[in-house]
């Protein structure tokens, strides 16, 4: 609980800032120790997640997401790092029945924070019928690599 309270307070405070840092911004973002700057290592995070979801990779889940990795659904806590990959473990490497595209993503940072925001459109294939997802992910730098802690997402 206290940690997605700590979580809660790192969003706001990055939402804050958003003035202060975006990714189309002008100032560079940090270089982490692979050579890619920060903002580089958040996006490289967000594309490995979405590559994941669209084909039910557990070990990215595995790279990407801290250990105490927080997932707040529209009306509920969901699945943490170990039972999400315990879930998807059983599905890996088969496709989901929809598929899944996200547009409008906004980086912003806040020290050692990050949080991007952006919209995901998911399609079923075997009806058409569409989902618009609002997501929200928290990042926090741990020894120089960024990890995915926090993931908000609401329907629309």
């Amino acid at each position: 609980m206290r940690y997605a309270v700590s979580c809660a307070i790192v969003l706001c405070l990055a939402v804050a800032a958003i003035g202060q840092r975006t990714a189309d911004s002008a100032q560079k973002p940090a270089t982490g120790s692979a050579g890619l700057s920060d903002l580089e290592q958040v996006q490289q995070i967000e594309a490995e997640w979405l590559k994941a979801e669209r084909t039910t990779d557990p070990s990215a889940l595995e790279r990407v997401l801290s250990d105490d990795f927080v997932n707040l659904a529209p009306n509920r806590l969901a699945p943490g790092k170990a039972q999400l990959i315990k879930s998807w473990q059983a599905h890996a490497g088969q496709p989901p029945p929809y598929t899944v595209d996200t547009s409008d993503m906004h980086i912003y940072f806040l020290g050692d924070a990050a949080v991007a925001a952006y919209s995901k459109t998911y399609t079923a294939k075997e009806n058409g019928s569409i989902i618009h997802e609002d997501t929200t992910h928290v990042f926090t730098k741990e020894s120089g690599s960024w990890k995915l802690r926090l993931s908000r997402s609401s329907f629309h």
